[in-house]
């Protein structure tokens, strides 16, 4: 079933693939003006492909595949990810000369047709060297819409004809993109490279008036305030009109939070000083993002570091999920079971072996697991062990500890045009599990996003998509991965104001927060010398600052302060006369009736 899920997964990413029409980003007239030349052939023909990390029979490939808006179409395709990311490549040679200091421009059409990653978007590198000589480069990251990608550089050196080479080299990921329109101009000292274009990606709805956001804001009031009023009193219980009265939200009751790093939380130096600080002020909520998967669970040292954060966390007053039980590839397996053909013929009994030792171990310190992760795109295991087992996992998580909070994670949602037809494939397999007695109480959405985001209306509607039937959802990893950092803070705005409008999410963990300590470094919210960047401003704004109810205001003549406030848990002071009292409340969507008692 797993294998028929997955192939249809990929059959319709590559139907999503179909070609439309993609004109290039038409130059400007000043860009014409400067009449460039051009270095490539027109027909694109004769180029170079090169493969040394697939074998034989399995190889990727390039292919010429017509012409769209009259230039050559072409398909390129990696059918296996590598830690090589030049492994895969397709280059041409140029067909004029180039001068030291020419201004040159190379630019392109693309689209993914399907990558095998969170974000859903095909990547790589454009580059331009000598032949065997120094290379300039722009990386590129396209979503399944056409992108214009721009390259301006400057030739550090004299490049013979035929002796400069384009090349596109994707071997990172298992991926196929589309090439359109490719060409490589040569202005010489015509223009500067100030004057041609760089790539900038946005969205719909980044507007400041977008209609969507209204809308969005508007439902957050509705559905994520509750009233509450706070009576103060004298001993006597006789109302204190004008009493101060001070209430602050201490505990949301949605999950506000972060991975971390679990060997940071408990280092030495100044940067960990720092990162510790940065935790307990802007998260309520962390998950260790390695220390808890089953191969640095095995490891005594990240064992022990693990536990000496998750102590760390609970005693600063964070709550902690797990991530995660089980990682079903072998490539997030400890390696004496990866690479051992009888062990992996046990996988099942070793598993179900570690999930109570690990609960154990962890027993009254979290608030919930990620049960399984990826098990729509990780397949391993099911090779030895029929998919419905799986359902057993959950199981085994409840009887272990019962009051958690078990959670399917997976990725490919939220962040492409294609994420409703994976929407499908997995609540498929979540009903599968639950069918077989598994108790999903949450599907956990990764939400990495790359440098070409999702429309928010879009996202808004793959979780109505993801709700369907009584659904609760977390986004588990939100991340945006580019180095735009003005796109970044702008979409990590409008994403927390779109998941926090729809009632069916529940929580949000930002994946990570340091450069120095992130799995996608551009996607941080301080960089490592820890300048804070838009997205932290962002999160600033709107989740320590709007949605986190402060109230500093006085009693009525009944001695009554009646407000709004976002839900969770509450601490509330009162005074007047040099007497004081307080309490602590948990406001939710039925409101809240508070008395507090000077004394």
């Amino acid at each position: 079933m797993i294998r028929r899920l997955f192939l249809a997964f990929w059959l319709s990413l590559a139907a999503c693939g179909a070609a439309a029409a993609a004109p290039l980003t038409a130059l400007t007239p000043a860009l014409k003006a400067a009449a460039p030349a051009q270095l490539l052939p027109a027909s694109l023909a004769g180029f170079e492909f090169r493969d040394t990390i697939n074998p034989p029979g399995a190889a990727g490939s390039v292919r010429l595949d017509g012409k769209l808006d009259g230039a050559p179409l072409l398909v390129a395709t990696n059918p296996k990810a590598s830690s090589d990311y030049g492994g895969i490549s397709v280059s041409w040679h140029t067909t004029g000369p180039i001068r030291q200091g020419d201004v040159l421009y190379a630019r392109v059409a693309m689209r993914t047709v399907s990558a095998r990653q969170e974000s859903g978007e095909a990547e790589g590198l454009l580059y331009f060297h000598k032949k065997d000589g120094e290379s300039q480069s722009q990386t590129f990251s396209v979503g399944q819409e056409w992108t214009t990608v721009n390259f301006p550089f400057v030739a550090r050196e004299d490049v013979a004809a035929g002796e400069g080479v384009l090349t596109f080299s994707f071997g990172n990921l298992a991926q196929s993109f589309e090439i359109a329109s490719l060409q490589l101009l040569n202005f010489q000292n015509r223009l500067k490279l100030a004057d041609l274009p760089l790539t900038r990606f946005s969205y719909p709805g980044r507007e400041a008036n977008a209609p969507w956001r209204s809308a969005a804001l508007k439902r957050i009031d509705a559905i994520r305030t509750a009233p509450f009023t706070i009576k103060v009193v004298d001993a006597h219980g006789k109302p204190v009109p004008g009493a101060q009265v001070q209430a602050e939200l201490v505990q949301p009751e949605f999950l506000w939070g972060s991975e971390v790093n679990a060997d940071m939380v408990v280092a030495d130096g100044p940067d960990a000083q720092r990162y510790r600080r940065e935790i307990v002020e802007l998260f309520d909520t962390t998950v260790i993002g390695n220390g808890l998967k089953w191969p640095n669970w095995r490891n005594r040292a990240s064992r022990a570091h693990t536990e000496q954060a998750i102590d760390w966390l609970r005693a600063n007053g964070k709550r902690v999920k797990g991530h995660n039980l089980v990682w079903p590839a072998w490539k997030f397996s400890p390696q004496d079971i990866a690479g051992d053909p009888a062990q992996r013929a046990r996988i099942g009994e070793l598993v179900e072996a570690h999930i109570p030792e690990i609960m154990g171990a962890t027993k009254g310190k979290l608030i919930g697991w990620d049960v399984i992760n990826e098990p729509v795109h990780e397949t391993d295991y099911f090779k030895f062990v029929p998919v419905e087992r799986a359902a057993e996992w959950f199981k085994m998580a409840e009887r272990a500890e019962p009051k958690l909070q078990f959670t399917l994670n997976e990725y490919a949602m939220l962040n492409r045009s294609s994420s409703p037809l994976f929407i499908r494939q997995f609540k498929d397999f979540a009903a599968m599990l639950r069918k077989n007695g598994a108790r999903i109480d949450v599907l956990g959405v990764q939400g990495h996003v790359g440098q070409t985001p999702r429309a928010p209306v879009s996202v808004l509607s793959d979780l109505d998509l993801l709700a369907e039937g009584g659904n609760k959802v977390q986004i588990t990893e939100f991340d945006i991965n580019t180095k735009d950092a003005d796109l970044q803070g702008d979409y990590t705005r409008d994403f927390l104001i779109a998941i926090y409008s729809h009632p069916a999410v529940t929580g949000f963990i930002q994946w990570g927060f340091w450069e120095g300590a992130q799995w996608k470094p551009d996607a941080a919210m301080y960089r490592k010398d820890w300048t804070p960047k838009p997205n932290l401003a962002a999160w600033k704004e709107l989740v320590l600052g709007q949605w986190k109810t402060r109230v500093n205001s006085r009693a009525g003549d009944a001695g009554e302060l009646a407000t709004r406030g976002h839900r969770g848990k509450y601490r509330a002071v009162a005074s007047s006369g040099g007497q004081r009292g307080e309490a602590q409340f948990v406001l939710g969507a039925d409101g809240a009736q508070v008395l507090i008692t000077l004394k």
